[in-house]
């Protein structure tokens, strides 16, 4: 579980990541690939700073997969996981919490849903869908983390993207 959480992180750090950053990336990645498969090393793998990046991409893949469950919750995450609930609490301190990273993926996953030009379901909609409460948590943590109501934001990124598509040719 541990190297696939880690390669589906790698794979989505990728898009994000700059050019620069690459090689160490790589080298990070290929050095854990090497601790892991090292009967002699494997042990330090499953330990310390490496087990801490490991438990953190499982913990990213777990929530990314359950964005939409109401009882997202630290005892969920961490029972899928089956880590106690103190290292769990230990391992998202640097990101402000479990619940904030959890909070903060949803939001960032209706942040793209409402850039999406072919999504057209209601903001009710998809705030069920993404695990809010209601509509107006949703619309009151979106206008803190973004500065605009999600109505707002999605109607300004339709206008950049009809803009931004007037007068280009796109090839085939």
């Amino acid at each position: 579980r541990l190297l696939s959480a880690r390669i589906l992180d790698l794979y989505r750090r990728l898009p994000t990541t700059r050019l620069d950053d690459a090689p160490a990336l790589a080298v990070e990645f290929v050095g854990f690939l090497r601790r892991l498969l090292d009967p002699s090393r494997a042990k330090d793998v499953l330990e310390g700073r490496d087990l801490d990046g490991g438990l953190m991409a499982l913990a990213r893949m777990i929530v990314q997969e359950n964005l939409s469950r109401s009882d997202l919750s630290p005892a969920f995450i961490g029972g899928q996981m089956r880590v106690s609930r103190a290292t769990l609490y230990r391992l998202f301190e640097p990101e402000g919490g479990v619940m904030h990273f959890v909070q903060g993926e949803r939001l960032k996953a209706m942040r793209d849903a409402l850039a999406d030009p072919m999504e057209t379901r209601t903001l009710a909609r998809l705030a069920e869908v993404f695990g809010f409460s209601s509509a107006s948590q949703l619309s009151r943590s979106f206008r803190n983390r973004f500065g605009a109501p999600p109505q707002a934001w999605r109607g300004e990124r339709r206008v950049v993207q009809q803009t931004s598509g007037q007068g280009t040719v796109q090839h085939v």
